[in-house]
C-alpha cells in the first residue's frame, strides 16, 4: 500500500514527477487490488489502454463498493487504496493523450481527502473523480496511441541499421519502456524486436538481390555487428542463407 509520502510533494510537482517515477510505480502497483476479487493493477491499465471502458466502470463499480465497507472499519486504509487505484488509472489515460488537466487530478485528491471524515463521504468523492478521468478510457482515444507507434515505426525505418533498442525508442516518445512494448504488440501485431528484426532482414534481402555487397556488408547496413548472427537470423526468416538471394555475376 501507498505511505502519505509518496504523494506529499504531488501539489508542488504535479504529474511531471510522477511520470519520472512511472516504472518504480508500475512495479509497486503489480500486486492485486485486495477488496476486488483479485484485480490487479496491471489489468486495469490494460482496460485503460485497450478502451475498454465498460468493463472498467464495472470494476470501479465494484472497488467503490468494497470501498466503503473498507472505509467504515479504517477509513486511511480505504483513502490509500484509493489513492493507488487512482494514480494507476490517472497516469494510464495521460499516455493516451488525455486533456492536460488531468495531471492535476492526482495532487487534488492529496488534498482533499483530507477533509473527509466518512466512508459514505470518501465513496461520494471518488465517484466524481473518477468519472472525470475514465471518460478519456474509450475506444478512439487509442488514436493517440496509435500515432505513437506510427511515429516508432518510422524510426525503426529510418534508423534500423544503428544499435536500436526498444527502450531507447520507448524515451523517445515519452513513455516507460514496458507500455511501450505493450503499446507496438497491440498496435502492430509484432513485438517491437521482431518487428525490427523483420524489417531489417527483408532490407537485407532487397541489398543481396540488388548490389554486389559482400555478406558481411549487407550485415553491417541493416543493423548487424556480427555476420554469424545475421546469416542465423536470415536463416530462421527465409529458410535459405543469405547467399541464396545473392546477386548472380553477370
Amino acid at each position: 500500500m501507498i505511505d502519505r509520502g509518496d504523494f506529499g510533494g504531488a501539489g508542488r510537482r504535479g504529474l511531471p514527477f510522477l511520470c519520472h517515477n512511472y516504472k518504480k510505480m508500475e512495479e509497486r502497483f503489480s500486486c492485486s487490488v485486495p477488496d476486488a476479487e483479485g484485480i490487479s493493477y496491471p489489468a486495469i491499465q490494460a482496460m485503460v489502454r485497450l478502451g475498454q471502458r465498460e468493463e472498467l466502470e464495472a470494476y470501479l463499480r465494484q472497488f467503490l463498493s468494497c470501498l466503503r465497507e473498507t472505509g467504515r472499519s479504517d477509513l486511511v486504509l480505504a483513502k490509500s487504496r484509493l489513492i493507488a487505484l487512482f494514480t494507476v488509472v490517472v497516469l494510464s489515460v495521460m499516455e493516451l493523450g488525455a486533456p492536460e488537466e488531468t495531471e492535476r487530478k492526482i495532487a487534488e485528491v492529496s488534498q482533499q481527502l483530507e477533509g473527509i471524515t466518512s466512508a459514505d463521504a470518501l465513496v461520494a468523492f471518488a465517484e466524481q473523480f473518477l468519472h472525470s478521468v475514465t471518460v478519456c478510457a474509450k475506444p478512439e482515444a487509442n488514436q493517440y496511441a496509435k500515432r505513437l507507434i506510427q511515429r516508432a515505426v518510422r524510426m525503426i525505418q529510418e534508423r534500423y541499421s544503428e544499435d536500436l533498442t526498444d527502450e531507447e525508442v520507448a524515451w523517445q516518445l515519452g513513455l516507460s519502456r514496458s507500455h511501450f512494448r505493450f503499446l507496438f504488440k497491440e498496435v502492430m501485431g509484432l513485438p517491437f524486436k521482431r518487428y525490427l528484426t523483420e524489417f531489417r532482414l527483408t532490407k537485407a534481402r532487397v541489398l543481396l538481390e540488388e548490389s554486389a555487397l559482400a555478406v558481411k556488408e549487407v550485415a553491417r547496413r541493416v543493423g548487424y555487428s556480427d555476420v554469424n548472427t545475421f546469416q542465423r537470423a536470415y536463416r530462421a526468416y527465409f529458410g535459405v542463407p543469405p547467399t541464396a538471394h545473392r546477386k548472380p555475376s553477370l
